[in-house]
């Protein structure tokens, strides 16, 4: 079995690399564990760790951006539904205001229809 390359990352080893049983991450593996690199000065472990901690900044200020964007983008949706919305309103109107007089044609029609009804119904009775 062929021991696998890690890298480690804790405060007191990081970004110093190992050989370590392929199986390490279930139950320890083996146990086998071996350095690859020399040990880093402490020098090196500080700024390691720095631009770790500059890279967990950049990301949580990356997910900050993300999430105003994409707040900005929902804004913009919410105004385009909002337009889309006065529009619907407004052609709603104008079928109510269409609907009113097309009510109230059909009324007189009706009228119509019902006097015309009785003059004939009239009629008919005095022959």
């Amino acid at each position: 079995m062929v021991a696998s390359r890690w890298t480690a990352w804790t405060d007191g080893n990081p970004g110093r690399r190992f050989y370590g049983c392929p199986y390490y991450y279930q139950d320890g593996g083996c146990g086998f564990f071996a350095w690859h690199d020399n040990e880093f000065d402490e020098r090196a472990n500080t700024v390691i760790k720095e631009l770790l901690d500059n890279i967990d900044k950049l990301y949580d200020e990356n997910c900050l951006l993300r999430r105003v964007e994409h707040g900005h983008r929902l804004g913009e949706e919410v105004d385009s539904i909002q337009s889309d919305l006065r529009k619907l309103r407004r052609r709603h109107e104008l079928y109510d205001r269409e609907l009113r007089k097309a009510e109230k044609k059909f009324k007189v029609a009706m009228s119509l229809l019902f006097v015309t009804w009785v003059w004939l119904c009239v009629v008919y009775l005095k022959m």
